[in-house]
Formats: C-alpha cells, structure tokens, sequence
C-alpha cells in the first residue's frame, strides 16, 4: 500500500438541501431529472482534461483530495447513480447501502490511481449510468429508495442530488 496522504477534512453537511435550494457554493440549480443523461455526458470530457494535468495527483492543501481523489470519487458517484437508480426501477422503495466517501478514498488509494485509467473509468461508468437512465420512464420519476439514515429519494431526486455532487467536484477542481 502506498503512503497514505493525510485524511481529507470530512464535510458532514447534508447536501440534500440542493434538491430544492441549489448550491451558492458551486452555482448549481436544480435541473430537469429528464436532462440528466445530456448532464452527466458532459463530464467525461472535462474530468479527462483536468486528469492530463501534471499535478492532478497533488492536493493543493492539507485536508482537500487532490483532482484525482475527487477524481476517483465522481466515478463512484456516477456509478451509484446508475446503480440506485436501476434498484428503484426494479424494486419497490429498495434501501441504499451507506457510502462514507472517505472511507472508499482509503480502502481504494485514491490517490495512487492512474489518471488515464480513472478517466476511462468515468467515461464507463457514465455510460452505463446513461443507459440505466434511458430506462426511466414518465411514470418512473417518482419511484422512492432509502437512504441508509431514512431520507427517501425519488428517482428525479436522486438525479438532482448526485448531479449536483458531480458537477459540485468539476468545481471544486476548476475544472
């Protein structure tokens, strides 16, 4: 296992305030869940140049990832995305495992990861999200799963929360 950089400074906000609200932080309004596919398809790209950068792989202080851990971590969100979404489409009210971030960061050594296989990895994950979001229907949007805490997602709500956690990482890296 390679050294391990100092933890990141844990955010413990609920973020699901910019459902409704929007983000000031990052300048996200909440979208239309129909255009989530053409939302997400935009970010491959813009992870892949900020991925070429030469220090993708250094944090810019102690206690932020560095591009590549945010990196790492939007390609597990735009997975999970596609996952939960799918769970709710083929089960009723389904339960979502909890996800600490942090902890994933550790266990994968986000910050050892190859740029250049990470950016393929956003783009796969992507896809497959897009496709699993393709299956979506009308009647669909309003299908409910749980978070492991109780706080219950529908699926246009789920598209707005993860959306915004993505495009949220693209900002914090100027990307």
């Amino acid at each position: 296992m390679t050294d391990a950089p100092p933890p990141a400074d844990t955010d413990t906000r609920d973020w699901t305030f910019v459902i409704d609200s929007g983000c000031e932080e990052c300048g996200y309004g909440p979208h239309d869940p129909a255009t989530t596919t053409k939302r997400i398809q935009a970010l491959p790209p813009r992870w892949a140049a900020v991925l070429q950068r030469e220090d993708a792989a250094v944090r810019p202080r102690e206690g932020t990832w560095s591009p590549l851990e945010y990196a790492c971590h939007s390609r597990d969100l735009v997975g999970a995305l596609g996952e939960r979404i799918a769970a709710m489409l083929e089960s009723r009210n389904p339960t979502f495992a909890d996800y600490d971030g942090e902890a994933e960061a550790v266990r994968g050594e986000f910050w050892a990861a190859d740029p250049a296989r990470v950016a393929r990895e956003i783009d796969e994950a992507t896809a497959a999200s897009a496709a699993v979001i393709a299956r979506v229907s009308d009647g669909d949007w309003e299908r409910t799963g749980q978070r492991g805490d109780g706080f219950t997602f529908t699926v246009a709500s789920l598209c707005r929360y993860l959306v915004h956690d993505l495009e949220h990482h693209l900002h914090d890296v100027d990307g």
